[in-house]
C-alpha cells in the first residue's frame, strides 16, 4: 500500500507525487483510487484503482541515491544480445519496460544505444519502433534519476559517464 505524498515511478509516465488517495465514481462505480500527478508533466492527473493489481503493479518505490549508484556502477561492459527477430524484439522491451526493473532498462538502452551507434555507421537508422522503446526507456530512468540525484533530465547522461569514468 502506498500513501499519501509518496513519490513513487508509474509505468511509463514516470515520476509522480500521490496527491491523495480518494473515492471515486466512474461509470456508476465506486472506488479508491490513488491520484497521481507527474512530476515532469504539471498538467496530468492519473487516477489508478487501488484495487486494481495491474495497474498498482506499474508503480514502484524511488530510488535512493545508493541505489542509482549502485545501478550506474553495475552496468555491464558487455551489452546484452540483439534480438533479431522485430516482433520478438519488440516484447521484450515492452515487457521491460512494463516490469519497471531498472537494471533491464539499463540493459534496454545500452542495447539499443550501441545498435543506432551501428546503424549509423551504415548510414542507416532504427527501426522505428526500436527508437520509441529507446525513448521511453530513457525517459523513465533519467526522470528518475534526475529526481532521485536532484539534478536536470539533461544531465543525466553527464553524470552516468562522470560515475563510469571514476
Amino acid at each position: 500500500m502506498f500513501h499519501t505524498e509518496e513519490t513513487v515511478v508509474y509505468g511509463a509516465n514516470g515520476i509522480c507525487t500521490i496527491g491523495e488517495i480518494t473515492e471515486q465514481s466512474f461509470c456508476g462505480e465506486t472506488r479508491q483510487y490513488y491520484v497521481l500527478h507527474p512530476v515532469y508533466d504539471k498538467g496530468a492527473t492519473i487516477f489508478v484503482p487501488v484495487d486494481n493489481r495491474e495497474l498498482t503493479a506499474k508503480m514502484h518505490r524511488i530510488l535512493t541515491k545508493d541505489e542509482v549508484h549502485a545501478l550506474i556502477g553495475g552496468l555491464p561492459e558487455e551489452a546484452d544480445e540483439w534480438i533479431e527477430n522485430d516482433g520478438d524484439r519488440k516484447r521484450a522491451f515492452q515487457e521491460i519496460l512494463e516490469s519497471g526493473d531498472r537494471k533491464k532498462l539499463m540493459g534496454m538502452i545500452r542495447v539499443l544505444y550501441l545498435r543506432g551507434e551501428q546503424q549509423k555507421k551504415r548510414g542507416k537508422k532504427l527501426h522505428i519502433a526500436d527508437e520509441r522503446a529507446f525513448r521511453e526507456a530513457e525517459k523513465i530512468l533519467h526522470e528518475e534519476f534526475a529526481h532521485v540525484l536532484e539534478i536536470p533530465t539533461d544531465q543525466v547522461v553527464p553524470y552516468i559517464a562522470s560515475r563510469l569514468e571514476a
